[in-house]
């Protein structure tokens, strides 16, 4: 369990045919964000761990963004996390290269 914005966010393991998979167009995905229960769900079988930390951190993007009331369209939602999720950690190390932390 993990909080953002006073809001206690959790993180499940679920069978790659789980329900919170499913998406819209009835494909399965291998995460989602549950804004109602609060709770991430990650395809229990991904095995690469690169792939695991850009879908955690992409589902954890649409959590952040859930708790502090970003409110954007669908496409947005998944423009923000995909950028978020590819890009963010080289942002982040540039920030702080830069800023000699």
């Amino acid at each position: 369990m993990f909080e953002i914005n006073n809001e206690i966010w959790k993180i499940k393991l679920v069978s790659p045919h789980h329900p919170k998979l499913r998406g819209n167009n009835s494909y399965y995905t291998i995460g989602s964000c549950d804004d109602v229960t609060k709770t991430i769900y990650i395809n229990q079988e991904i095995t690469d761990d690169k792939l695991l930390k850009k879908v955690l951190c992409h589902e954890i993007t649409h959590a952040v963004m859930f708790s502090y009331n970003i409110d954007i369209s669908d496409y947005e939602h998944e423009l923000i996390a995909d950028l978020i999720a590819t890009y963010g950690e080289q942002i982040i190390t540039l920030t702080n290269f830069f800023m000699g932390t």
